[in-house]
C-alpha cells in the first residue's frame, strides 16, 4: 500500500452513527477511547469498514479514517492483547501492513479527530504506545491470573478499608501489589484505571443489597441499566461477567466484613494474623486505633506540641509511627491519628504490644494493647480463615461458626478429632503441632483440657478479656499488673459469672480476701473442666512506686520502694552488695565498674515478679540496643533507633540536665537546638530516635551531605559529646573501575557493606547487586565496577536496605559518558541521563518546571517508580526530589498527581526541609485545577473523579493550615465571596488564650523574634496586632504564622526577612511546633483569609 484513502463516506458515516448513539451531537468528548464502550456489533462493522477503506483513494476521508483507525486500534489492544507490543496484532485483523510513517500520520490525524493528545517518551512521540494507553485495560490479562491485574484488584478488594478518612487513595494503595503486573503496565495510568475498578465495585455494593445474589451483575443491571459505563473493561462478554460477579462477591463480603469489624472494635485493640510456609510462620498484629483521642496529660508540662509515636514489643521498638500534633481539651490533650490502622511484624509474640507518646524522647503517655501478648508456648492457637488469611480467633476453648480451622498446640499437647485431619500435621522448629481440621477437637495436658468446636450457628462471641493497669516497667513476666485486673465477659457470652472458676498458681482464687502478689499463672475454667482463658503475668500493689538515687559524695546509690510493706523484696545484681535501709535499700559497689542495670524481685521467692532497672549512675550514658553501656563518639540517623541516654541525678532535689544540637556545616548561621529535662529520682532514660525529625530538618537545611549534628548533654559541667551523622559511610573511588566503602571522617575501610547501584534514568530497571571482593572468606571493603557500569550511566550507588553500614550514596559517571550540551531534553529519564553536576547541573529542574502545568509529563511516572521502588533511601539522594521542592509550583502539582498522603509529605518535610505554607495559594488553586482537568480527561467517571478531587482537597487541609477559612478558593481560585472578619479583635484574643495556655512554660523559643516584630511593624496592620506580643520571649512564636500567611498569599517571600534560608526554614519549623494546632495552624489560616478579602476590598 502506497497510499492513504478512504471510500465516500463510510468512515465518515461510520462516525457520525457512532457519536449519535452516544448523543455526542457536538462532535468527541475528549475522553479516552475506552470510555466510548464500543460494543462487539460496533467493533466488527468497525473492522469490515477499515479493511475496504485503508485501501480506497479518498484525500478528503483521511482524517475520518485516521480516527476510525486509533479507535480499532485502542478497542483491538483491550479485547486481544496478548503482550506482543506492536502494530502487528491490529494490522494482522486488517489485512494491512503499513510503514512508521503512515501509523504516525494516521494516529497523529486520528487522534487530533478525538481531542486526544500523543503522548511523549523519552524516545519522543509514542504512537502505539498512545493508542494502546486509550484503550484502557486489556482483558486478556485482566482475567489471567497469570498476569496479576485481578490478583490486584481482588487485594485491593481487601485492603480498602484503608483509605478510609482519606488517609490514602485507592491508586495509592494499589501501589503496595503493582509487581505482579507486567513491566510495562507498572505505570500511573494502569494504576489509575485498576483503582477505578475497585472504587466503582466498593461504591455498588455500599449502594445496592447484592451480598445475597446469585449474579449480581444482572441484578445491577436491573435496578441500575447504565452502571457497567463506569468500567475501563468490555463487560458485554460471558467470560467478563464472570469475572466482574466474583470480584462483586468479593467487594460485598468485604463491606459486610468491614461493617462487622467498625461494630465490634473498639479503640487500641488488635488482631493477629498468622503468615508465612509452615512450618515456617510468623504473626502480624494489626492494631485499630481511633481518629483521634484525648491524653490524660497536663498541656502545660509539654514544651512543645509535637510528639512522636513508637510502638513497642515489650522494652524493644517495632516501629516509628508519624508525629502528631497536641492540641487543647477538657481533659489533657487532644491528638489525631493519620493512619487508623496499624500493622506490625511481630519478633516476640510473648511480649504485650504498646504504642508509646513521647515528648524529646521521653514518653509522656503509653497504650498497651489488651491481648497482644501471646503465650503461645502455654496454649494453643487457634486461626480461621477470612478472605485467605488465616486470623486468630482464640487461645482457649472456643465455638465457631466456622467448619474449618488452623491450630498450633504447644508439644505437650495430645489432640483428638471427631473426624480425619485434613492435613498432615507439621511441626515447626520450636515443637508447635500445626493441624488443620474439619471437625470438633479436645486438647488436653496434665492439668488443662481445650475444646474447639466448630460449625455452631451463632457462635463466635468475643473471648474472655481481662483489663487492668499496667505496670510500665521492663519485667519479667512482660505482663504485670498494679492490683488485681478484672476478669470481663463480653456480650452474648454462654457463661454466667458464677459458672466460671478462676484458679491462681493452680489455687481457687477467692477475690475477697487479699488475693497473691507476684508472678501467676492464671486459669478460668468453665463447670465441664473446659480451659477458658489462661494467661501468664504478675501482680504489683496498687500504688507501687520506686525511687533511684545516685552515690553522692559518701552516700551509696539507693532504691526507694513504696507500698510494698508486706512484699519479700530482693536486690539481685553483679558487683552490688545491699542492705535494707528505710524504705528500701542501699547499694553499695563491689567491683570498680558500675553495673549498667539490676534485678528488683517482688514477692515470693519461687514465683517472682523480676523488674529490670536502670542502676543510678549519676550523670550521662548512652546505652545500646542490648542496654549495654557504649563510649561511641558518633552515630549515624539509622543507629538512633535503638540507642537511648540515661540521665541520672546526683542530687536528691533533682537536677537539670541540658541537651544541645548544633548543624556543624559551612554556613555562618548554625541551627542550634536547646532541650532541657528535669531529671528526678528515677533516672530519665531518652529515646533518642525522638529525635530524628528534628535531627532529619535541621540537616536538610543546608544542601551539603556531609553536614552532620554535634550533641553535647550538660548539666552544671559538660556530660558528652556525640557527632550524629546522616551515614554511616561513604564511598571513595579507586579510578573508575573500582571503589571502596570508608569512614566518613578518614580513609580507614568498612567491609560488610552491601551496596547496590541503579540507572538513574530507568528505576524501574532492576538494581545491580555489587559484589564485595573477598580475601579468605572475609569482605575487604572494595567493589569492583561492573561491566553494565562502564558502559552507560549515569548510576547511583547506594546501600541496600540490609546494608549493616548505611553509606552516603555516590553519584557515578562512567569515562565514556559524554553529553553534548546542546542535546534536546523532552523527559525527566532522560534529563536524570545527561545530568552532570558541572556540566548540565540544570537540566533536571527544567524539566521539573515543565511539568507543573502538565497534568500528563512522564515526569511524574519517573518520581512515582522514585517513590516506590527507592523509599528507604533520603530524598535528598536524588536531584529530582530536591528540585522539585525547589519548585513550589511543581510540587503543589506532585501533592495531587503522586496522590501522596500525609506520611509522605511529612518526609518531604523533614528530609528536605519544606515549610508546605511557602507554596502560594494561587499555586495550590492551579494545581488543584490543573489535576482536576486531568483526572476528568482519564475517562473515569464523574462520580469518581468527583470523589477523588475532594478527598485530595481534604488531604491538603492536614498538611496547609491556610484553606480552613477561605471558602472554596481552592476550586475556584476566586476570593471575591470571603468575608473580612475584624482581625483586630479576634487575634489579641487568641493571643491572651495562648498565653494562659504556656503560662508555666519559661521557655518559649524567641529565635527570629526581632526580625519577624520589626516586618510586622512595617506592614499595613492594625495597630493591635502589630502590639499584639506584650514581652519581646513571645514576639517569634507570635508573629510567626502572620508572616507565613502574607508568604502563602503571595504577598511575601521567606527571603524579605533577610535571614539566611537554610537558618529560616530550621528556626520556623521549630516556632510553629511550639503549639500548632492551638496558634500557628488557627493565626496562620486566618491572616490568609483576611489578606485575600483585603486584597479583594480594595
Amino acid at each position: 500500500m502506497t497510499q492513504l484513502a478512504a471510500n465516500h463516506l463510510p468512515a465518515k458515516a461510520w462516525l457520525t452513527e457512532f457519536l449519535f448513539t452516544r448523543a455526542l451531537f457536538k462532535g468527541p468528548s475528549g475522553l479516552p477511547l475506552y470510555s466510548y464502550h464500543v460494543t462487539e456489533d460496533e467493533y466488527a462493522g468497525l473492522a469490515a469498514m477499515l479493511k475496504k477503506s485503508l485501501t480506497a483513494d479518498s484525500p478528503t476521508q483521511e482524517l475520518y479514517v485516521a480516527a476510525c483507525f486509533c479507535l480499532f486500534v485502542s478497542e483491538n489492544y483491550r479485547r486481544h492483547y496478548d503482550g506482543n507490543w506492536s502494530w502487528q496484532g491490529p494490522e494482522s485483523r486488517l489485512g494491512v501492513t503499513l510503514t512508521p510513517q503512515q501509523h504516525a500520520s494516521l494516529t497523529g490525524k486520528g487522534l487530533g479527530y478525538w481531542r486526544r493528545e500523543v503522548r511523549t517518551r523519552e524516545q519522543g512521540r509514542d504512537w502505539l504506545g498512545t493508542l494502546f494507553t486509550e484503550g484502557g485495560l486489556p482483558w486478556p490479562l485482566l482475567s489471567s491470573e497469570s498476569h496479576g491485574f485481578g490478583r490486584a484488584v481482588r487485594r485491593g478488594i481487601k485492603h480498602f478499608y484503608r483509605t478510609e478518612g482519606h488517609r490514602r487513595t485507592t491508586a495509592d494503595l494499589l501501589a503496595d501489589f503493582e509487581d505482579g503486573l507486567p513491566l510495562s503496565f507498572r505505570n500511573l495510568e494502569t494504576r489509575t484505571l485498576l483503582a477505578g475498578i475497585v472504587d466503582q465495585l466498593m461504591a455498588l455494593v455500599d449502594r445496592y443489597p447484592i451480598k445475597d445474589e446469585t449474579d449480581p451483575a444482572a441484578y445491577l443491571y436491573r435496578v441500575d441499566p447504565h452502571w457497567h459505563e463506569a468500567f475501563p473493561i468490555p463487560l458485554d462478554e460471558t467470560n467478563a461477567r464472570h469475572l466482574l460477579n466474583e470480584w462483586l462477591r468479593d467487594a460485598g463480603i468485604k463491606r459486610q466484613e468491614r461493617k462487622e469489624a467498625l461494630a465490634k472494635a473498639q479503640a487500641f485493640t488488635c488482631e493477629h494474623i498468622q503468615q508465612g510456609q509452615l512450618p515456617h510462620w510468623t504473626v502480624v498484629t494489626e492494631l485499630n486505633l481511633p481518629p483521634d483521642t484525648v491524653l490524660p496529660i497536663d498541656p502545660s508540662s509539654l514544651r512543645n506540641t509535637r510528639l512522636e509515636l513508637a510502638y513497642f514489643e515489650g522494652e524493644t521498638l517495632l516501629e516509628r509511627g508519624p508525629a502528631v500534633y497536641a492540641q487543647l481539651a477538657e481533659q489533657g490533650v487532644k491528638i489525631r491519628f493519620a493512619n487508623v490502622q496499624v500493622s506490625l511484624r511481630r519478633r516476640h509474640l510473648d511480649k504485650p504490644v504498646s504504642l508509646r507518646v513521647m515528648e524529646n524522647g521521653s514518653t509522656v503517655h503509653t497504650f498497651v494493647f489488651e491481648n497482644s501478648a501471646l503465650d503461645y508456648q502455654d496454649v494453643p492457637l487457634v486461626f480461621e480463615c477470612r478472605a485467605d488469611r488465616w486470623h486468630l480467633v482464640a487461645t482457649s476453648s472456643c465455638k465457631l461458626v466456622s467448619s474449618k480451622v488452623r491450630i498450633r498446640a504447644p508439644e505437650r499437647f495430645d489432640v483428638s478429632h471427631s473426624m480425619p485431619a485434613t492435613a498432615p500435621v507439621i511441626t515447626d522448629s520450636e515443637g508447635g503441632q500445626w493441624i488443620e481440621a474439619t471437625g470438633d477437637l479436645v486438647l488436653k495436658d496434665e492439668s488443662e483440657r481445650y475444646e474447639i468446636l466448630l460449625a455452631q450457628p451463632g457462635a463466635d462471641v468475643a473471648p474472655l478479656v481481662l483489663t487492668g493497669v499496667y505496670a510500665l516497667f521492663e519485667c519479667s513476666p512482660s505482663t504485670v499488673y498494679l492490683g488485681w485486673p478484672t476478669l470481663e465477659l463480653p456480650e452474648g457470652s454462654p457463661y454466667h459469672r458464677d459458672e466460671l472458676m478462676e484458679y491462681a498458681n493452680g489455687r481457687l482464687l477467692d477475690r475477697r480476701n487479699a488475693p497473691a502478689f507476684g508472678a501467676i499463672n492464671y486459669t478460668v475454667r468453665s463447670r465441664k473442666g473446659e480451659t477458658l482463658l489462661r494467661r501468664r503475668f504478675g501482680v504489683l500493689p496498687r500504688g507501687f512506686e520506686l525511687g533511684l538515687i545516685p552515690a553522692y559524695g559518701r552516700r551509696p546509690a539507693r532504691l526507694l520502694v513504696k507500698n510494698a510493706e508486706d512484699l519479700a523484696l530482693q536486690v539481685v545484681g553483679e558487683g552490688l552488695v545491699c542492705t535494707r535501709s528505710e524504705g528500701g535499700y542501699q547499694m553499695d559497689l563491689s567491683a570498680q565498674h558500675c553495673p549498667q542495670a539490676f534485678t528488683l524481685q517482688v514477692g515470693p521467692a519461687a514465683e517472682p515478679v523480676q523488674l529490670r532497672l536502670p542502676f543510678p549512675y549519676q550523670g550521662a550514658r548512652l546505652l545500646d540496643v542490648n542496654n549495654q553501656p557504649v563510649s561511641v563518639k558518633a552515630l549515624n540517623l539509622a543507629e538512633l533507633v535503638g540507642h537511648r541516654l540515661q540521665l541520672s541525678s546526683g542530687l536528691p532535689q533533682g537536677q537539670m540536665f541540658y541537651l544541645q544540637f548544633e548543624l556543624i556545616c559551612r554556613e555562618q548561621s548554625r541551627p542550634k537546638r536547646m532541650f532541657a529535662l528535669r531529671v528526678g529520682q528515677m533516672p530519665a532514660v531518652l529515646n533518642l530516635f525522638s529525635y530524628v525529625a528534628d535531627l532529619q530538618t535541621m540537616l536538610a537545611a543546608v544542601d551539603e551531605q556531609d553536614a552532620y549534628i554535634h550533641l553535647t548533654i550538660e548539666t552544671e559541667q559538660p556530660l558528652m559529646q556525640l557527632d550524629i551523622r546522616r551515614y554511616g559511610g561513604r564511598v571513595l573511588m579507586e579510578g573508575t573501575i573500582a571503589f571502596y566503602v570508608c569512614s566518613v571522617d578518614s580513609t580507614n575501610i568498612l567491609d560488610g557493606a552491601r551496596a547496590e547501584a541503579m540507572r538513574l534514568s530507568d528505576p524501574r530497571q532492576s538494581p545491580l547487586q555489587l559484589i564485595e571482593k573477598t580475601s579468605e572468606g572475609v569482605g575487604t571493603g572494595f567493589f569492583a565496577i561492573p561491566q553494565p557500569m562502564l558502559v552507560d550511566g549515569p548510576w547511583l550507588i547506594y546501600p541496600g536496605k540490609e546494608s549493616p553500614i548505611q553509606f552516603r550514596p555516590q553519584l557515578y559517571l562512567p569515562a565514556c559518558m559524554s553529553v553534548p550540551a546542546d542535546v534536546q531534553v523532552r523527559s525527566l529519564q532522560h534529563a536524570a541521563q545527561v545530568f552532570h553536576p558541572i556540566h548540565r547541573p540544570e537540566v533536571i529542574e527544567e524539566q521539573i518546571s515543565a511539568m507543573a502545568t502538565d497534568f500528563g509529563h512522564s515526569g511524574w511516572q519517573y518520581l512515582a517508580d522514585l517513590k516506590r521502588q527507592y523509599a528507604h533511601l533520603p530524598l535528598s539522594s536524588f536531584e529530582a526530589w530536591k528540585a522539585l521542592a525547589r519548585n513550589p509550583q511543581a510540587l503543589g502539582l506532585a501533592i495531587f498527581r503522586l496522590e501522596m498522603d500525609e506520611a509522605f509529605c511529612a518526609r518531604i518535610a523533614d528530609e528536605l526541609a519544606l515549610m508546605w505554607e511557602t507554596v502560594p495559594l494561587p499555586m495550590w488553586a492551579h494545581a488543584y485545577q490543573v489535576f482536576a482537568e486531568g483526572i476528568r480527561l482519564t475517562g473515569l467517571p464523574a462520580e469518581l473523579v468527583d470523589r477523588l478531587v475532594k478527598d485530595r482537597a481534604i488531604v491538603l487541609r492536614y498538611i496547609v493550615s491556610g484553606f480552613d477559612y477561605v471558602g472554596n478558593y481552592l476550586g475556584t481560585g476566586d476570593c471575591t465571596e470571603l468575608k473580612r472578619l475584624p482581625a483586630e479583635e479576634i487575634l489579641p484574643m487568641w493571643y491572651q488564650d495562648l498565653r494562659r495556655l504556656h503560662a508555666a512554660n519559661s521557655d518559649w523559643p524567641n529565635v527570629l523574634g526581632e526580625a519577624l516584630a520589626n516586618w510586622v511593624e512595617a506592614q499595613k496592620l492594625p495597630r493591635r496586632i502589630k502590639a499584639m506580643s506584650l514581652t519581646e520571649d513571645t514576639d517569634a512564636v507570635t508573629y510567626l504564622p502572620i508572616f507565613m500567611a502574607y508568604v502563602t498569599a503571595g504577598k511575601a517571600s521567606v527571603n524579605d526577612l533577610g535571614i539566611p534560608t537554610a537558618y529560616f526554614k530550621f528556626a520556623a519549623r521549630w516556632l510553629a511546633d511550639f503549639d500548632r494546632h492551638g496558634w500557628f495552624n488557627p493565626v496562620h489560616a486566618f491572616t490568609v483569609s483576611y489578606l485575600l478579602a483585603t486584597h479583594t476590598d480594595s
